[in-house]
């Protein structure tokens, strides 16, 4: 089973997220603050196996050249990976959620029904997005409106939420 700790860093509060099943851990979108995640790391034993990067906004990547050297084994999944990801005993898929920015990506730990979507979906909004992106953030919320009910969303900022309450409250997505 896989518990997900959040850790809120820099003055943007970003979540940060720590994915782990007992010892090996992920690390999602390593911001700011990078002694609060490392504490939250080491303290609990921790080997780090990957690093997830949803998109490369400054406060989402704050720290990651610092953990690509602090751990060097570590797999980096970001845009570039596509679909089914297995790193040691962590299954998930890469589900490109364009829109916020054109290297938004959504990780689907789908047997565990958890999605982290960085600035792609929060609490009843969305991420912002150029004009330019709009067609692109359309048909990404298309794509989690059929997600399962039971999904459980981490996003990039503030609280975490449900595919459910985003369906009943969330207005973007309404009329897709």
């Amino acid at each position: 089973m896989l518990e997900v700790i959040r850790v809120v860093t820099g003055f943007l509060k970003e979540n940060c997220y720590i994915i782990h099943n007992g010892i090996d851990c992920l690390v999602v979108d390593p911001g700011d603050d990078q002694k609060k995640i490392l504490t939250e790391i080491n303290s609990r034993g921790l080997h780090v196996k990957g690093i997830l990067i949803t998109h490369y906004h400054f406060d989402h990547v704050g720290c990651l050249e610092t953990f690509k050297e602090i751990y060097p084994t570590a797999r980096i999944v970001d845009y570039k990976t596509k679909g089914d990801v297995k790193i040691d005993t962590f299954e998930f898929k890469v589900i490109e959620t364009y829109g916020h920015t054109m290297d938004s990506v959504s990780f689907y730990f789908d047997k565990n029904d958890i999605l982290f979507t960085g600035d792609f979906v929060f609490k009843e909004t969305i991420g912002n997005f150029e004009e330019d992106n709009e067609q692109a953030m359309i048909n990404s919320l298309k794509v989690f409106k059929y997600m399962s009910t039971n999904v459980k969303v981490y996003p990039g900022h503030d609280e975490e939420t449900t595919v459910e309450h985003e369906l009943k409250y969330n207005p973007f997505l309404r009329g897709i």
